[in-house]
């Protein structure tokens, strides 16, 4: 490749994303303006140029097809939630490299060699719940129960699931689909049944009636939650849920010295501080890109952007934990991180305060 310039892609949300759409939008736009205030990458500028996420996956896919045609070379931390698994595909069948998809459901399956992504999703969140439940709080699988507000999320976690109680050795609990419908009723049956231990996979707006109901029966099972599913609804549970509800988010490892160089970053460019997670996500895909790009050398192929990327080990943001990629990996760390749902300090804390003392 020997232009002057070379046009990476990305992609901006909108909808109800739009808003962190655009903040995505500005932070890889401001971060390679940078990189070519310091001469770019072997004397070429770096160009992003984004495609717009449309009302459905298949109106996002042909947008991005459209992009990739106008010399587009590889595309960074595309934005398009819903839509991830279509670019994923589309990435394939182009052969075009991607670094730092930015989505909650991330596939363990390296088939799809042009695909990187950063930081763990959700199957990799519920095997890493899976275990600090067994682990960490003694969760029995045999009185454990999963629960799903549909089946669709229920089939998306089925492999990943399957997978982490074969690993802990124990026959996989009772799964159930939740519905405003049957809520009283699972939770009499659950009950009943001696169940004292409940992974909830939904979101805040679908765990907090359950809850309720759950508490109203004079039932307090130990409750797992999915973190990036939650908002800060769940810390009004009921008071008699105290330190029997954690949640697990994807691991990150912020230094001061990265803190302060993003924040330092952000505050150069004025930009938002909001999204936060989403921002430092982007960011950290663009140094990823940039450093591959870097060791691909000058004579630049996607075939040795993809080799730089899988070769990259043990890089350190400054930001997340050490992103490590390989040929048989595409997820740059797999780390967790578990939070207790604090309802007495309303908020999510590494521990949990003590509970009240019973009358």
């Amino acid at each position: 490749m020997g232009s002057a310039t070379l046009t990476l892609g990305s992609v901006a949300a909108q909808g109800d994303n739009a808003e962190a759409g655009d903040a995505v939008k500005a932070v890889l736009t401001a971060y390679f303006a940078d990189l070519n205030e310091r001469g770019g990458i072997y004397h070429r500028r770096i160009s992003v140029r984004f495609a717009q996420a449309g009302p459905d996956s298949a109106t996002t896919v042909k947008n991005v097809r459209q992009l990739l045609d106008g010399r587009v070379f590889a595309l960074i931390a595309p934005f398009a939630p819903g839509d991830e698994s279509g670019l994923a595909e589309l990435a394939q069948e182009k052969k075009v490299p991607v670094a730092g998809l930015l989505a909650l459901s991330v596939p363990d399956d390296p088939a799809n060699r042009e695909v990187f992504y950063l930081l763990p999703g959700f199957e990799q969140l519920v095997q890493e719940l899976s275990k600090f439940a067994v682990q960490r709080q003694k969760a029995d699988p045999a009185k454990t129960a999963v629960i799903f507000p549909d089946s669709s999320f229920q089939k998306e976690l089925a492999s990943a699931l399957h997978a982490v109680w074969k690993e802990l050795g124990a026959a996989p609990p009772a799964e159930f689909i939740a519905t405003a419908e049957n809520r009283a009723q699972l939770v009499h049956d659950l009950q009943q049944q001696g169940r004292d231990a409940i992974f909830f996979l939904g979101e805040g707006e679908e765990v907090m009636p359950w809850l309720q109901t759950a508490t109203d029966a004079k039932w307090f099972p130990k409750v797992f939650l999915l973190g990036p599913l939650l908002d800060n609804e769940v810390l009004r549970a009921p008071a008699q849920l105290q330190g029997r509800m954690f949640a697990v988010y994807p691991g990150l490892q912020p230094d001061l010295e990265g803190l302060t160089e993003f924040d330092q970053f952000l505050e150069r460019h004025h930009l938002t501080d909001e999204h936060r997670l989403l921002l430092m996500s982007a960011y950290c895909a663009a140094k990823v890109m940039e450093t591959a790009l870097t060791r691909a050398g000058k004579d630049l192929t996607r075939e040795k952007l993809v080799l730089a990327l899988e070769q990259l080990h043990d890089f350190h943001t400054g930001l997340f934990p050490a992103i490590t990629f390989g040929p048989k990996r595409r997820i740059g760390s797999t780390k967790a991180e578990f939070v207790c749902v604090d309802v007495l300090a309303h908020a999510f804390e590494p521990t949990c305060s003590e509970p009240p003392k019973a009358e």
